[in-house]
């Protein structure tokens, strides 16, 4: 009876070493913050210079910056725009960082892409424990907008 046991979970184990070691299953126990299809929030054409503008429609100044670049304030109320490059290359990218001065202040983003390649994004107060929270929009080299 005991040998039937330990055999039990030896298949057991094994099972699940193996299924775990395939990519679909694995995936599923992916707690790394990637971007996937799934969360795509708007698309650009990468071909073209993308015009990214800014809305604050916070009570709070707000400071964003391309990765790598100097800050700009936005004051409430206030949009401010911009020119983003990215290339059909991997890694050819675009990084933006928006918060609050004192990083304190939960954001959420509303995208919208009008003719002639404009991403317009809304930025909105949200509650401190809503998940959705963001700091940074990224744009892949295919033209996808993620947002987190």
């Amino acid at each position: 009876m005991f040998k039937y046991r330990i055999l039990a979970l030896a298949t057991l184990v094994a099972t699940l070493s193996v299924g775990l070691s395939s990519p679909s299953i694995a995936q599923l126990f992916d707690l790394t913050s990637s971007p996937s299809d799934s969360n795509v929030q708007a698309t650009v054409d990468p071909g073209q210079l993308i015009t990214v503008r800014l809305r604050n429609k916070t009570n709070q100044t707000l400071v964003y910056a391309l990765a790598n670049d100097n800050s700009q304030r936005l004051a409430p109320g206030k949009t401010g725009e911009f020119l983003v490059k990215v290339g059909r290359q991997p890694g050819e990218t675009s990084t933006i960082l928006i918060n609050t001065p004192e990083n304190t202040y939960p954001l959420i983003y509303n995208f919208r892409v009008v003719p002639k390649n404009i991403l317009t994004v809304e930025i909105n107060p949200t509650s401190a424990d809503n998940p959705s929270q963001k700091r940074t929009i990224y744009i892949d080299e295919q033209g996808k907008v993620y947002s987190f």
